[in-house]
């Protein structure tokens, strides 16, 4: 346009000069006007050219950025669609995995749900060619194994293998180390795309499978304990009722026990057997150990005692043949038993007492109380040829004498005279008090408050031997009982 105004100004400059009278001057003018404006056209020109150049250019440009953003756009909504189909088709497998995890699963029927499981992945994920699921051992070998679908070594498939751990503490055929899963899908532009969400879909087989497999180790487990919690129940019953539970009562003596262990059965053995008319034995033992292995040799306790006063009375013989008796076993199990012997001689009124590594016991009358002196040896089964004394107490006046085994003693074994004398001191306070029930009752009241304290340790048993003065039950010895050099506890 501009170029078409330039020539045509220069045509009727060139016709108004050669026409026209006009002089030079103006001629000259004329002339000049004419260049400079066809210059102006010409350089107006070339720019409108070049803006039209540089807007056509930004034109393509936005063209093929919006074409390149229309073909990003539908390649996000494909992948938003394959997520979505993902999404549903994990809602899917979850839904499956969760009825089937709910079903009534034990080691009878793991094998047969794991297969269930296995076919509703292999039903859901559509791109799968082959599934395999593998029970094995920490060594690599394989307890049990499903496949679905066939290997494919070709290219047009990937693999994935994964491996999770079921237990650190088993490795069997029902319960193994390792679930192992191996998987091949068929190869497309969206699989490779979301290749660790498919990964993840796998992770979650191999957790729903342990899952399985620890819910049968639990619910076999609970169904044990629930059968060695009605074993052992039924042991602390059986124990319970070979413990003495009724006062025995002989010409001039009672006796009551107290006996509480800290687990179901305990390995404290606490008893009294009348051995004829004139003797009575009365026996408190320790086991080392807690539980049922020294609840077992208790109970081996009272077979052997049994035996023994077949043919003995006296308390150190007694000691010494329990000791060659049992030695040889409690040498093999590393076990070993204290024990207090006391017998009780009706005719003279009097007790005989052995000891062999028991706690001393404690007596208790109106002029006297004190931990009792007797020596004793070593506890039953750590020396083959141990040998035991004995100690004769005449009963002169009415008390009570306590054996007991240490669990009832708070400070335990490096403290026992200290603990001892605390005992004591707790039992001289409470006979001295002015009380309706009579002396054994209140020890016993006693002796049960203190069981319930605090957190038990140890078995506690207990024997209480209430005692008449010699005077009340027949002839008597005057001798004083051999206490133990310490001093006695003032009455308040």
């Amino acid at each position: 346009m501009i170029w078409k105004i330039a020539l045509y100004l220069s045509g009727i400059g060139v016709g108004v000069y050669v026409l026209s009278g006009m002089p030079y001057d103006a001629k000259g003018g004329l002339a000049i006007a004419i260049a400079c404006m066809s210059a102006w056209a010409y350089v107006y020109n070339r720019d409108n050219r070049q803006l039209m150049r540089e807007t056509l250019s930004s034109v393509s440009t936005l063209e093929s950025r919006l074409t390149q953003q229309l073909a990003r756009t539908e390649w996000m909504n494909r992948q938003l669609a394959h997520v979505a189909e993902l999404k549903q088709r994990y809602e899917e497998l979850l839904i499956a995995s969760n009825k089937i995890s709910v079903s009534d699963v034990h080691y009878d029927r793991i094998h047969q749900v794991t297969s269930e499981l296995a076919d509703a992945w292999f039903g859901k994920i559509h791109t799968l060619v082959y599934l395999g699921i593998s029970w094995e051992s920490e060594q690599g070998d394989v307890y049990f194994r499903i496949e679905r679908g066939k290997r494919d070594d070709h290219a047009a498939v990937q693999l994935i293998e994964e491996r999770v751990v079921v237990s650190e503490q088993w490795d069997t055929a029902k319960t193994p180390r390792y679930v192992r899963l191996v998987a091949q899908t068929a190869i497309d532009a969206y699989v490779m795309e979301t290749k660790e969400l498919e990964q993840s879909f796998f992770q979650l087989l191999l957790v729903n499978v342990r899952g399985l497999i620890l819910r049968c180790l639990h619910e076999h487990q609970s169904t044990e304990l629930k059968e060695l919690e009605r074993e052992m129940g039924l042991a602390r019953r059986i124990q319970s009722m070979l413990i003495p539970k009724e006062e025995w009562q002989v010409n001039g003596l009672r006796a009551r026990t107290v006996y509480v262990p800290v687990t179901y059965v305990g390995g404290d053995y606490v008893d009294f057997v009348q051995i004829n008319e004139r003797y009575t034995c009365f026996i408190v033992a320790d086991v080392s150990g807690h539980g049922l292995p020294a609840s077992i040799w208790a109970t081996g306790i009272r077979i052997a005692v049994r035996a023994v006063l077949q043919t003995s009375s006296a308390p150190e013989d007694i000691l010494q043949r329990l000791n060659r008796l049992l030695y040889a076993d409690l040498a093999k199990t590393r076990s070993y038993i204290t024990m207090l012997v006391a017998v009780y001689d009706a005719a003279d009124h009097r007790l005989l007492l052995a000891r062999a590594g028991h706690p001393q016991p404690l007596y208790l009358s109106a002029t006297q109380k004190n931990v009792l002196r007797c020596r004793g040896g070593v506890g039953l089964g750590l020396l083959a040829d141990s040998t035991y004394q004995r100690e004769e107490v005449p009963l002169t006046e009415e008390g009570i004498l306590l054996l007991y085994t240490d669990g009832l003693l708070d400070t335990g074994r490096k403290e026992v005279q200290r603990s001892s004398h605390g005992l004591l001191e707790d039992l001289a306070a409470l006979l001295d008090e002015p009380d309706k029930q009579g002396t054994m009752e209140r020890v016993e009241s006693y002796l049960w408050a203190k069981t319930r304290q605090g957190q038990q340790a140890d078995d506690i048993s207990v024997l209480i031997l209430q005692f008449q003065s010699g005077s009340h039950a027949g002839p008597r010895r005057m001798e004083t009982p051999a206490l133990m050099g310490v001093p006695e506890l003032k009455r308040p």
